[in-house]
């Protein structure tokens, strides 16, 4: 016994002090009080588009409704920013994902600025993005105003 009381003053004596052993020990978050879980703050609200032009529709049966939309945007702010937006389905490797949205840009998304340049937006008010997005069903044009 007394070698033991030896063994642990040499053992604990240069570490300058042991820490007895609890149950914190073995779990650090014993005897805390519980934190509760804070859900993290909902999305900023998301704008909607003012278009959304499914690809491969033919411009006869959108061109109308983008010239309508364009008209009453720069009535209401004649400085509005129009983003086309050409979102593309996720592809399975970056380089079939850049020609998709490649693709997509140089047939629709080039036609609805165009039509939103001839409906009286200069082109400084046009500028044109493309992104994948996993969660769209077919590749669409989307056209926001800021």
């Amino acid at each position: 016994m007394v070698a033991l009381g030896i063994g642990l003053a040499l053992i604990c004596g240069p570490l300058a002090g042991c820490k007895p052993l609890d149950q914190r020990t073995f779990n650090p978050a014993a005897g805390k009080p519980p934190k509760p879980y804070i859900p993290p703050a909902p999305p900023a609200h998301v704008t909607p588009p003012l278009v959304e032009i499914i690809a491969g529709t033919t411009p006869d049966t959108w061109q109308a409704a983008v010239t309508k939309a364009t008209r009453a945007a720069l009535a209401r702010k004649p400085s509005v920013l129009f983003t086309v937006t050409a979102v593309v389905r996720a592809q399975g490797d970056a380089l079939a994902q850049g020609a998709a949205m490649a693709h997509l840009v140089d047939t629709d998304a080039q036609a609805v600025a165009a039509t939103i340049i001839a409906a009286g937006a200069p082109a400084a008010q046009v500028q044109m993005t493309a992104m994948p997005d996993p969660g769209v069903q077919h590749d669409v044009t989307r056209v926001y105003i800021r």
